[in-house]
């Protein structure tokens, strides 16, 4: 498997939104940036990622960043509910039996649930942070200690500046 995990991007600080969490979308700057970080990921030779298909959280902010990823990328986006905030690899796991997992697949998120998972799927002893629109690639197989880290990158990464 080929497992692409991405945090959502920009979005309303809780300060700045009187809805619901849930509802926070991204800002302005999260939109654009994310589009950028996308874009230029795409346009990486090396690291561009060939996808069956994008799961992201119900939250307003990583679904708003996962329509943007399935555009620059050309595949379909799914509402996962398993990857909304406080999920985890065991949690997926479960859900993952009850459905036909892609081969290659994006999966955007929440902190600290991507580092989490990102650390559990590759056996590290301390969660890997994700920068807001960071994305990860790993492969192998969908398990604690199952799956290889092949890149993980910050918007500066694959933009060269903040």
């Amino acid at each position: 498997m080929h497992l692409f995990l991405m945090r959502h991007g920009i979005a309303f600080e809780h300060f700045e939104w009187d809805g619901s969490d849930a509802s926070r979308p991204l800002t302005e700057e999260g939109f654009e940036r994310t589009r950028q970080v996308l874009d230029a990921l795409k346009a990486d030779k090396k690291r561009a990622p060939e996808l069956d298909a994008i799961w992201s959280s119900p939250l307003v902010r990583a679904r708003q960043t996962a329509e943007i990823a399935a555009e620059v990328l050309g595949v379909k986006m799914t509402i996962c509910e398993a990857l909304a905030c406080g999920t985890s690899v065991a949690l997926l796991r479960q859900h993952f039996k009850q459905l036909s997992v892609p081969e290659r697949l994006m999966l955007v998120g929440h902190e600290p649930d991507c580092g989490m998972i990102l650390s559990e799927l590759i056996g590290a002893a301390d969660p890997r942070p994700f920068k807001k629109a960071g994305v990860a690639h790993l492969r192998g197989e969908f398990k604690p200690r199952g799956m290889k880290l092949e890149y993980q990158l910050s918007p500066k990464d694959l933009l060269g500046r903040d």
